[in-house]
């Protein structure tokens, strides 16, 4: 196990002896993305939940629980990788008996390498990259070292979308794409019914005014819409005539 990972594992099998590893980690990922999200944007439910879990732990335990998050930070900024999903792998944290199982990091970075195009780089709008199974995040953070190696500024030019049934998947992403400044919209919920369950910004997407240019992008497809209708119009009109004569 990686030394960050055994220093997390360590610090969070001492906080509360009475209750399994893996409820204690459920806690720590309450507390870690409602104290991120709650630094930009204040939800009421977002407190009441962050309360009512911290009022289970002693100070000294709440303590510890900070140690965590400073212990994933580290990590991040040493290397960016899916820390998380690591963790929760070799920690024994997932929920094997459902068959849930993460992609180990160098796959992801060759998925990212595959998957994006050159087209990309010609592009003068908001690159979007969306995960509809999104895990801990490691496809999305695989993608921006993706970014970086072809001199994309992903903290600025592009917007990250990662979606995750499991809601401790949904809340490590959170944690990591937060961390990372990356502007991203994390979803908890069923992306085949479509079903939300909840949705969180991380800073990044607030720092990168990305809500505003979104929508300036959206009126400006709506504006060139009619334009484009008109051209496909015409083509098949052509088509048309072509199979006539």
């Amino acid at each position: 196990m990686i030394p960050h990972a055994q220093n997390f594992i360590k610090v969070l099998d001492k906080i509360r002896p009475s209750k399994h590893r893996y409820e204690v980690f459920n806690d720590w990922l309450v507390l870690a993305s409602s104290t991120l999200y709650s630094t930009w944007k204040k939800e009421k439910s977002v407190e009441e939940e962050y309360l009512q879990i911290a009022g289970q732990y002693t100070a000294s335990e709440l303590d510890q629980l900070c140690q965590l998050l400073a212990i994933t930070v580290e990590a991040l900024e040493e290397k960016e990788h899916d820390f998380l999903g690591e963790l929760f792998t070799l920690g024994g944290l997932s929920n094997e008996r459902n068959g849930q199982f993460f992609t180990p990091f160098h796959i992801s970075c060759l998925m990212a390498k595959l998957l994006i195009g050159e087209d990309y780089l010609e592009k003068k709008r908001i690159i979007r990259v969306s995960d509809p199974c999104c895990g801990a995040g490691g496809l999305l953070i695989a993608s921006i070292l993706e970014f970086k190696e072809r001199g994309i500024n992903y903290q600025k030019d592009v917007f990250f979308v990662g979606t995750d049934i499991d809601h401790r998947c949904a809340r490590m992403a959170f944690i990591q794409l937060s961390l990372l400044a990356v502007p991203a919209l994390i979803i908890c919920g069923n992306t085949l019914t479509r079903e939300i369950f909840w949705q969180r910004e991380t800073i990044g997407y607030h720092i990168s005014d990305m809500d505003y240019r979104l929508n300036i992008e959206k009126f400006l497809d709506l504006i060139a819409k009619p334009v484009y209708q008109e051209e496909e119009f015409q083509e098949d009109k052509n088509i048309k005539e072509e199979k006539r004569g």
